[in-house]
């Protein structure tokens, strides 16, 4: 239900990649780029004496606590982790002084466990339950009341192989989620108590095998995976007890398989470094039916049958070229198309306020799939003396774009509390992207480091529908407007970072300031709000002491500057921003044994 992040331990993170554009074709169709979040690595040495980290962090703003604990080591063939944490946060304040509902209470166990099978050989096991509990949600008609999810995974490594082939890999991966919120703390529940309990199942495998041909790598494999959702809301009429208890479908046994095929090849010629990679999806997706009903006009339509099925064959490929043109310089330029089908929100959410504005979502079943097709342009610099310089651009031509389009309240009326109405889901046809990024990074090898990241993107649609909606909120006209914004693209930013390395590298003092610019360029036909910019100021220093312990104390928004993102929704049921939090001071202190 949540995104794979809300269930990923920072402390259990090796490192985190991000690969722009539909250029890497192994992990799944991607359409504009992946977050490849890397676990730990482990080796199997002849003996390895048993390892204990233990962190403690502490935030005043929210009056945050989180508690770390792993018990990890390898002794000849057999890899161990055990870990466990707990979240326990209460409301923050913003910088004007305001409260802003966002307590919550997780915790998480889990562990893993590998085998050194032969050589050649090994196997991990890995087992997560995160639980989340009175999660508040201030821009959304429902608090999380709880959480639990189960992850598991099975992995299987075969590698140093003589001859052609070289390494096998293979994954097996299971998650179960029971995700229940309600209305119980808001103003309105006194006339309607809404629950709403949703089931997600999401499972599948991958095999992967690397060739050697030609002087170059080849990898080629198949994936699949697959995605079960069923809820349904409750609602019971508090001042009306004689009125029936209504329940409403979100998901009705909604599914999609995806089954994929893929290869990659990549070689490097004297100064020149070539990768080239396809990918096939074979894509189904099915339901049970769903019904929209007027309370006077009874039916209004109905997906079913043939019309709730949906079956697509996807093809997407890349190709990619660096020259290395001297010691210091070099240029690569990627061109690729990235192909996705409609994901399970956009085929089958039945009225549910999940966008940044303040509509309920209605899915489309007969959805046609969104292809990206993206160039990108990339200068790197790299001086042992001087550090590292590295300049992208990009263009992006998406087909069959999918956003959403307001549906007139005779059509179709909201079901949540103090939204706007109804936007369904569509194919609103092409939409250009393009925009740049620049970042710096100065040498390790001097005391004082700097880093800096700039980035830009502009976005428009070809075509978009505009309708004209008077005091009353009826809609009385619709025209058509040429070159409107994309909704939810952020705006420039630029960010600094700054620290000194003294006492041989254990005492770090790092001052980091984040520039925003505001985002006047907002969709005229989604009636997007624009956002201010601002600037924020944060410092920290770092100590680390005896190799086993780690303390790092700062303050984030120094100068409690009150400020909300271009992304940020709109509190539910009103036109006040969702602002972020004001100043806060922190400590983090960690302990690995």
């Amino acid at each position: 239900m949540d995104p794979a992040t809300a269930h990923t331990e920072l402390e259990n993170t090796e490192q985190i990649d991000v690969i722009k554009g539909p250029y890497m074709l192994r992990y799944g169709p991607s359409f504009g780029g992946m977050i490849d979040m890397q676990s730990k690595n482990h080796d199997f040495y002849p003996e390895n004496p048993i390892h204990v980290r233990i962190q403690q962090s502490w935030e005043s703003n929210w009056n945050g606590n989180k508690e770390f604990a792993s018990v990890f080591g390898n002794y000849k063939w057999i890899y161990y982790n055990i870990y466990g944490s707990r979240k326990k946060y209460d409301n923050y304040q913003d910088g004007n002084g305001n409260s802003v509902d966002s307590e919550f209470s997780k915790y998480d166990i889990g562990g893993r466990l590998g085998f050194k099978i032969t050589d050649q050989q090994s196997i991990l096991l890995s087992y997560q339950d995160a639980n989340g509990r009175d999660v508040s949600f201030p821009a959304l008609p429902m608090d999380e009341r709880k959480d639990d999810t189960q992850l598991s995974s099975f992995d299987y490594l075969f590698e140093d192989l003589q001859g052609i082939l070289k390494k096998v890999k293979m994954k097996l991966y299971h998650s179960k989620v029971r995700h229940e919120m309600d209305n119980k703390n808001r103003p309105f529940s006194d006339t309607v108590v809404a629950v709403s309990v949703i089931d997600a199942i999401n499972m599948g495998g991958r095999m992967e095998t690397m060739f050697e041909v030609y002087g170059g790598a080849l990898i080629g494999g198949l994936d699949y995976e697959q995605i079960l959702k069923d809820g349904t809301r409750t609602k019971s009429m508090i001042l009306q007890p004689g009125l029936p208890v209504k329940v409403e479908n979100l998901w009705n046994n909604a599914k999609i398989n995806n089954t994929g095929l893929f290869a990659d090849y990549s070689k490097t010629i004297k100064n020149w470094e070539f990768i080239g990679a396809v990918r096939l999806d074979f894509n189904q997706a099915d339901s049970d039916s769903l019904i929209m009903m007027h309370p006077m006009q009874g039916e209004i339509y109905k997906y079913a049958g043939d019309s709730i099925k949906s079956s697509f064959t996807n093809i997407s490929f890349s190709l990619g070229a660096t020259k290395q043109i001297n010691n210091y310089w070099s240029i690569s330029l990627a061109a690729g198309r990235g192909v996705r089908s409609p994901d399970m929100t956009e085929r089958y959410i039945t009225l549910l306020p999940i966008g940044y504005d303040k509509y309920d979502y209605l899915g489309d079943p007969q959805l046609e799939p969104e292809a990206n097709n993206q160039v990108d342009l990339t200068f790197k610099y790299s001086n042992p003396g001087l550090g590292q310089l590295q300049v992208n651009g990009f263009y992006s031509l998406v087909n069959n774009f999918i956003t959403g389009k307001r549906l007139p309240p005779s059509i179709q009326k909201p079901l949540s509390k103090d939204v706007l109405g109804v936007k369904q889901f569509y194919n609103a046809g092409n939409a250009q992207l393009r925009g740049f990024e620049v970042s710096y990074l100065s040498p390790a090898k001097y005391k004082l480091e700097v880093a800096g990241f700039a980035s830009w993107t502009y976005g428009t649609i070809d075509e978009s529908i505009k309708y004209i909606i008077n005091d009353a909120g009826q809609v009385v006209d619709d025209e058509v407007l040429k070159n409107d914004a994309i909704t939810e693209i952020p705006p420039f930013e630029a960010s600094f970072d700054l620290h000194y390395k003294l006492a041989k590298g254990k005492f770090i003092p790092r001052l980091t300031v984040r520039g925003v610019a505001a985002q006047n360029h907002v969709s005229e036909a989604n009636y997007e709000n624009p956002s201010p910019g601002f600037i924020l100021t944060s410092v920290s220093v770092a100590y680390n002491f005896l190799n086993y312990f780690r303390l790092s104390v700062g303050v984030k928004n120094l100068f409690d500057v009150a400020y909300y993102e271009h992304l940020n929704r709109s509190i539910i049921g009103s036109d006040i921003n969702l602002f972020e939090p004001g100043r806060s001071f922190y400590f983090n202190l960690l302990i690995d044994l």
